[in-house]
């Protein structure tokens, strides 16, 4: 056999091993790349819990379900409360830790936050706010922002400081509750059709 038909020979040998690591090294690095594509801000990054408030952690301090509450029978065109008002605040207050804490103060800068009511917080119970949903048996407290700086709107957050014994300070977003009547739109003046 000349030279050159065994030269031939090994290429053509070769050409199906070194195609099928080349394709896998495209592969691997195509899937690595595609694990780059989600980024710094993949979609459940900005997941939340599917309940109503805001939550927040600090100390073994827990707190669930914080808003502002929404007064029932109003239109949700309203301002919900306006300037110089009180926004009474629900929200569940849990103790995760082993020793006993107690919310001291509070601070707004929708307004001056008052409490009242039980505010000591012993391990595994819980402190509830306002009417809160699914939180039986805990002991009650009233948190209100009163003397509001600005009218408070629905779809707005209002910024809602807690400062604990233990635990120091937490911070919490409070929305604005959803209404708990659906809105009516009101119909066309002369019945127009469509």
């Amino acid at each position: 056999m000349s030279r050159a038909s065994l030269v031939d020979r090994a290429t053509t040998q070769r050409t199906p091993a070194r195609l099928v690591r080349v394709l896998a090294a495209v592969a691997v690095a195509g899937v690595a790349l595609a694990g780059c594509g989600a980024g710094m801000q993949a979609q459940t990054s900005q997941q939340v819990a599917a309940v109503a408030g805001a939550s927040a952690n600090g100390g073994g301090i827990a707190v669930r379900n914080a808003e502002i509450a929404y007064p029932g029978g109003l239109s949700p065109e309203a301002a919900i409360y306006p300037v110089g008002g009180v926004a009474p605040v629900e929200m569940v207050i849990v103790n995760q830790g082993a020793q006993t804490d107690r919310l001291v103060s509070a601070t707004s800068p929708a307004g001056t936050v008052t409490i009242t009511g039980e505010q000591t917080v012993a391990p595994d119970i819980s402190l509830v706010a306002g009417q809160v949903a699914g939180a039986p048996g805990g002991k009650q407290v009233t948190i209100e922002i009163t003397g509001l700086r600005e009218d408070i709107l629905s779809g707005r957050t209002y910024p809602l400081v807690l400062t604990f014994e233990k635990a120091g300070r937490i911070e919490v977003g409070l929305p604005v509750a959803s209404p708990t009547v659906a809105r009516v739109d009101q119909a066309p003046e002369g019945g127009g059709g469509h």
